[in-house]
């Protein structure tokens, strides 16, 4: 598993775009828009979004008060079938919260939504 991805969801989008191309030199190709832009830093792909993009992705689970700066670490894996039994198969100390099992989004990814111990959002994505 590696990481593929990193969401930012911000007040500002507008500035946090600043910061990261501007201030970082993350390069953004595509104009941001109001809601979103997305870019690079190096391979690494990162997406900046408007915070009202939470409960789009989550239904009411991102209508949670949210604490501290809320981001989202995506991962690719070959099979996500595969990865999400394992998960449901671990033996821990503590209980790992599925926010949705595996599913195919509208715009064609499967992705399974879960949150570490901490309440922070993964997401594991199914390669092409």
């Amino acid at each position: 598993m590696e990481i593929d991805y990193i969401a930012l969801f911000v007040a500002d989008v507008a500035r946090s775009l600043v910061f990261y191309r501007d201030v970082l030199g993350f390069s953004f190709e595509e104009p941001a828009k109001p809601d979103g832009a997305e870019g690079y830093s190096g391979k690494l792909k990162i997406g900046i979004y408007d915070r009202s993009w939470l409960p789009k992705l989550f239904g009411d689970r991102g209508k949670q008060i949210i604490n501290g700066n809320p981001f989202l670490l995506s991962m690719s894996v070959d099979n996500l079938d595969q990865v999400y039994q394992k998960i449901l198969d671990l033996d821990l100390d503590f209980e790992i919260d599925i926010i949705a099992a595996p599913a195919v989004m509208p715009w064609g990814q499967r992705l399974l939504f879960l949150s570490d111990p901490d309440g922070n959002i993964l997401e594991i994505v199914q390669s092409q």
